[in-house]
């Protein structure tokens, strides 16, 4: 169901998903995530696939669990070339009209507190891509790297002789 990703969901909707205990699933263009896009190398024909799912705690919360996977092309800072960057997460949260007290969230659970009383699943899916970026996208090694890293490699070798 791909445009139930794109869709914007009240607390209210979201505790009727919990109840039947709905999973959604689609996938989603890197393209069209407008904050994610300048953060990576390319973009165009890249797709993002995407699992919500959503139950309720024993305490009859509402617990929404996320999973995606991806391979988004990033700008090695050694030496500037692509580099394939797989992302592949999971997380879960207790989903809360407002902030609730500390002491009553699982220490295994974020709490998901709605901006505006809503939620759009494309929006959050946005935001836990751009936290589980490297900070500095490099290859494994230098040896993988391309020329400009290979090049500067080899005139701090000579210099070192």
């Amino acid at each position: 169901m791909p445009g139930s990703l794109q869709a914007w969901y009240s607390l209210r909707d979201l505790e009727a998903l919990a109840d039947r205990e709905t999973v959604l699933s689609g996938e989603v263009e890197l393209a069209e995530l407008n904050r994610l896009s300048p953060l990576v190398h390319v973009d165009e024909g890249r797709r993002v696939a995407m699992l919500l799912s959503f139950s309720r705690t024993p305490e009859a919360r509402v617990l929404m669990g996320l999973s995606f996977q991806v391979t988004v092309s990033l700008v090695c800072q050694r030496c500037l070339d692509a580099v394939e960057y797989p992302l592949d997460e999971t997380v879960e949260w207790l989903v809360a009209e407002s902030e609730l007290p500390a002491a009553s969230v699982s220490n295994q659970l974020e709490l998901l507190e709605l901006g505006n009383d809503r939620l759009r699943p494309a929006d959050l899916l946005e935001d836990e891509l751009i936290v589980s970026l490297p900070l500095v996208p490099r290859h494994a090694s230098i040896d993988a790297c391309g020329t400009l890293a290979q090049n500067l490699k080899r005139v701090l070798s000579t210099q070192d002789s």
